[in-house]
């Protein structure tokens, strides 16, 4: 429980400020792409590539991005995760269109190493794309190259989690026994289940007349 709390505190304090004004077509296409699965990827890279002239060329790349995507948080806390995680890498490779990359792709049914640079790799599929985002992120300060100079550190002990009170325990509880009227509204129970998809695991009502068998601990 603390640390989802001092997780949030951290996210909070460390957000970017937001400058300049929230793009309605962006926006529109980022809701669009969450409710259409089977066109995500090509409706994130557009919306992508309409915000990406929203980009602050004086600000430090990580900087002139992270003021970007602050502009659409709203859109993507209705959207989901997925497609803000498509979003920012194809605007990262905007944010850095001539970094080289090499990427893996098709030529002529083989698969080959494909040298090209960050721009133009936001026209490929979803795979390469992700991997030439990562390679432009290590190139510009984005994130930690890994390679044959890059030295790995010792493995910190991990600290022990914090105790939990009862007010907690008390208060989950109290969630928990209000669950089911989650489950029946049709906004939350879309949420759930697809939040529990992306933990691996299923959740299905079980059919009516049908006695549920098992034992649960309180």
């Amino acid at each position: 429980m603390t640390a989802i709390k001092n997780a949030m505190a951290k996210a909070a304090a460390t957000a970017p400020a937001i400058v300049g004004s929230r793009d309605d077509k962006a926006a529109a296409l980022i809701l669009k792409a969450g409710k259409a699965a089977a066109s995500m990827l090509t409706l994130c890279k557009e919306a992508a590539a309409i915000a990406a002239k929203q980009l602050n060329p004086a600000a430090e790349v990580p900087a002139r991005i992270g003021a970007v995507v602050a502009l659409y948080a709203a859109d993507f806390a209705e959207a989901g995760h997925n497609v803000k995680s498509l979003f920012v890498d194809a605007l990262v490779l905007h944010a850095c269109a001539q970094t080289p990359v090499t990427v893996t792709g098709m030529v002529d049914g083989k698969k080959t190493e494909i040298h090209t640079t960050a721009a133009a790799a936001v026209t490929m599929p979803k795979h390469a794309m992700k991997d030439a985002a990562k390679q432009a992120r290590e190139a510009n300060g984005m994130g930690r190259k890994t390679g044959a100079g890059a030295k790995p550190k010792a493995a910190a002990a991990a600290a022990a989690p914090a105790a939990v009170t009862m007010s907690e325990v008390d208060g989950f509880s109290q969630w928990l026994g209000n669950l089911e009227p989650y489950f029946s509204d049709a906004v939350f129970h879309g949420k759930i289940v697809a939040r529990m998809i992306e933990l691996g695991y299923t959740v299905n009502k079980a059919a009516k007349g049908r006695i549920v068998k098992g034992s649960a601990s309180a």
